[in-house]
């Protein structure tokens, strides 16, 4: 009978320390999701204030219309692409961790697609790619491989 009570002790001890290095990970997983996510917005600030937020949906206006637009309107249009791509890396960035639900993230993907098909967005990624991390920035390769050859606008 002592040496049931002592396996079944020696079990729950084990149990217990499994429970708490999983709650330990799981706690660690959620201090870098929360430091990435303050890091992301800091940069989403420095980027809203760098916009002409009222020359923007004129200039996306413009854009989708396959109307010319003048240099600060391209310059609006970059930034704004650029914004909107560093809240997709930090979506990816939550999904990869787990902290994002799969269906979500192929709701952004599908998201991210559409706009790669804009030359506008294939620009801003050209010249600014490598502020993205490392990860994404194969996600949107794969995305660009499906998306195959775009016509010329």
């Amino acid at each position: 009978m002592r040496l049931i009570i002592e396996l079944i002790s020696a079990a729950a001890i084990i149990v217990s320390l499994v429970f708490l290095g999983i709650e330990a990970n799981q706690s660690n997983q959620l201090a870098k999701a929360t430091i990435r996510q303050a890091l992301n917005e800091t940069d989403m600030e420095i980027y809203r204030v760098q916009m002409d937020e009222e020359i923007i949906p004129h200039a996306l206006y413009k854009n989708d219309n396959n109307l010319p637009l003048n240099d600060y309107e391209q310059y609006n249009v970059n930034l704004y692409n650029v914004y909107n791509f560093r809240d997709f890396d930090n979506s990816f960035y939550q999904y990869r961790i787990g902290l994002f639900e799969q269906s979500d993230w192929l709701a952004y993907r599908r998201i991210i697609k559409s706009l790669l098909r804009d030359p506008t967005v294939l620009k801003m990624w050209d010249n600014q790619s490598h502020v993205f991390s490392k990860e994404f920035k194969l996600e949107v390769e794969l995305i660009l491989g499906e998306i195959g050859p775009l016509p010329a606008k």
